[in-house]
């Protein structure tokens, strides 16, 4: 390996809402892929098969975290991607140093680029959060295995959440004690607006709920909410319909304004055409 993997790493907590200072939005960041980040590989030989509750909750919860933290250059959002924290892997290759691949992470304090794959030890630090969708194929997996995996790596917050139904709750949220190689603790449950229970990311200053999106039990979806604004954070679907509102917004009102152009023309026309056809009259 090429670079050594520090005695502990930092874990800084969100930095706050609003603030971009230059000197911590990306200056001094690693930009370029390391050399062990571009060596060891990045996904599996065979892709692991999801179901459209899974993919979905995947899907809007990494997206809406991305759309939050677009304007930073030094908090990264990756997602399905393998995480390597042993230096000693995969030349030394046993059940607990092989690499995680989190659902949805997020790292402050990195570069935000382009990634691999996620290598602890070049990168300084682990990630700050970690969200798991757990299937039931891959269940021990994520409530047994890769907890105790996060531990030993120092992952500050792991939430859970299980999208399938039949286990509560649904969403569990922890946080480590003790550092790395500790125990994670229950994150408690908090009520948001709407009657809706959410769990509070200490990390990321959000919180993460389970909001009804239909008429069925299970019409479910995994949303964001902000209490520094009271909202919830859009989806990329919400800003896709949006974007498309706005669109035939602005085609009627264009439709309408040339409409009032065609119509102003026609009557300038014809008060022309009886202006003329007066001062015909009065000629003679």
């Amino acid at each position: 390996m090429t670079e050594a993997m520090p005695a502990a790493f930092r874990s800084p907590r969100a930095p706050a809402a609003g603030a971009l200072p230059g000197a911590v939005n990306g200056a001094g960041l690693r930009w370029t892929p390391g050399p062990d980040e571009l060596r060891l590989p990045s996904c599996e030989d065979e892709p692991v098969p999801q179901n459209t509750r899974h993919a979905v909750a995947l899907e809007e919860s990494f997206g809406s975290l991305r759309l939050h933290w677009r304007g930073r250059r030094d908090v990264f959002v990756g997602s399905d991607q393998f995480l390597y924290w042993d230096p000693a892997y995969p030349a030394r290759k046993t059940g607990m140093n092989s690499p995680a691949a989190p659902d949805v992470y997020v790292a402050f304090g990195v570069a935000n680029r382009h990634r691999n794959s996620y290598v602890v030890w070049e990168e300084g630090k682990p990630p700050d959060f970690v969200l798991e969708v757990v299937s039931p194929s891959s269940r021990r997996e994520d409530e047994e295995d890769k907890p105790s995996k996060y531990a030993k790596i120092g992952v500050p917050e792991l939430f859970l959440y299980h999208p399938e139904g039949g286990i509560e709750p649904a969403l569990s949220g922890f946080e480590l004690c003790g550092g790395r190689g500790g125990k994670y603790q229950p994150l408690p449950e908090e009520d948001l607006p709407g009657g809706v229970v959410g769990v509070r990311s200490k990390m990321l200053g959000l919180c993460l709920c389970v909001k009804l999106s239909g008429p069925e039990p299970l019409d479910v979806s995994l949303r964001w909410y902000d209490p520094a604004t009271g909202g919830f954070l859009p989806t990329r679907h919400e800003l896709a319909e949006d974007n498309h509102r706005l669109a035939d917004t602005k085609r009627q009102a264009e439709a309408r304004a040339e409409a009032s152009d065609a119509k102003a023309e026609a009557s300038a026309a014809r008060v022309a055409e009886l202006e003329a056809l007066v001062e015909k009259m009065r000629r003679g």
